[in-house]
């Protein structure tokens, strides 16, 4: 089955700096692109530099958007089954206080909590750590009927990503999945992640009407959170800062026009997914981000990621044995949807 992953860096480019002799900069670090150099250039009455124009061609290719195609065949889909059938019986017999990864604590965003908590004794009074929402149950159905899952049991009902947090540090699986703690951010830290949010929420509304307007539907999106106050007021200046909104907009419209290509129709986005395990009476959950049906007939499964590094392939190799998608594969071949 195809693996299409499409990823983007929602980061708004800077213009080009002017320089105190008037030139037009053409430092090759500047977070610029082709298009604004152009136009600087030009509202400055300059001719551009055709190596810097190359230089940014090239750059833009994948610093902004990059499609990475992949193939998951029977091999790694058995592989990444087998791996987490055995992952979650780990969890299944889990202690109540499972050991940390140490070794991995410099890679994890809980790392200066477990440094100052190092037995995770007074979790309930961490700073800017909250209780997130209660799993629910989940509906199959169960022969001619239904039957709802309970999520309550460890290791019973699992996903992808808590597979990775098991396999990463058992510690940040028990305060992430076991005890349903999350970190909260708050103003230009939180940007990263409203900016994802923002993008994906944007590529949900193509996938139902490819001819959305973006820009006002993010706009929408931005004042509705601005009220929730969801986004200081530092953090909305800096989000709409520099055309941030057509930004992002057009993040996800290159990024749904690069999901497309070869593409007939979009078969499901976004819907939940289970499998019985193979061989055991646990359960596997997941929701793609759209499962499609290409040009030749084959159905294929797309993810989009958005990330702040700027070299996007780089990041796509990362991907290239995350299970994850793998276990998706499995989910649609083999799986049901839920209710």
């Amino acid at each position: 089955m195809l693996i299409r992953y499409v990823l983007a860096r929602p980061t708004p480019p800077v213009k080009p700096l002017i320089l105190k002799s008037g030139k037009v900069s053409t430092n090759q670090h500047r977070d610029t692109t082709r298009q604004l150099y152009l136009q600087t250039c030009a509202e400055e009455g300059q001719e551009p530099n055709d190596d810097y124009v190359e230089a940014l061609r090239l750059r833009d290719q994948e610093a902004w958007v990059f499609r990475y195609d992949m193939w998951c065949d029977e091999a790694l889909l058995s592989s990444a089954l087998y791996d987490a059938q055995h992952y979650q019986k780990a969890i299944a017999s889990s202690s109540l206080l499972p050991p940390k990864n140490a070794f991995a604590c410099d890679q994890c965003s809980w790392r200066s909590y477990c440094e100052s908590d190092p037995m995770a004794t007074n979790i309930e009074d961490w700073p800017s750590v909250i209780e997130g929402r209660q799993a629910t149950p989940i509906t199959i159905k169960y022969g001619r009927t239904k039957k709802a899952l309970s999520r309550d049991r460890r290791g019973f009902v699992v996903s992808p990503s808590e597979l990775r947090a098991f396999a990463k540090c058992n510690r940040l699986w028990a305060i992430e999945y076991r005890w349903r703690m999350r970190q909260t951010y708050e103003g230009v830290k939180a940007l990263p992640r409203v900016r994802g949010s923002l993008v994906h929420e944007a590529l949900r509304l193509l996938a139902k009407e490819p001819k959305t307007d973006l820009r006002t539907e993010i706009s929408i999106m931005v004042k509705e959170m601005t009220e929730r106050q969801d986004l200081s007021f530092e953090a909305f200046e800096e989000l709409v800062a520099d055309d941030g909104i057509a930004q992002m907009a057009q993040r996800a419209s290159d990024m749904f026009a690069m999901a497309m290509e070869g593409v007939a129709e979009i078969v499901e986005y976004e819907r939940r997914r289970i499998i019985k395990m193979p061989g055991s009476k646990k359960w596997l959950q997941g929701i793609p981000d759209a499962v499609v049906r290409l040009d030749n007939g084959n159905l294929a499964i797309i993810e989009y990621k958005t990330t702040k590094f700027k070299t996007l392939p780089s990041v796509a190799d990362r991907y290239r044995t995350n299970p994850a998608v793998h276990l998706y594969a499995a989910l649609v071949q083999f799986g049901q949807l839920t209710f």
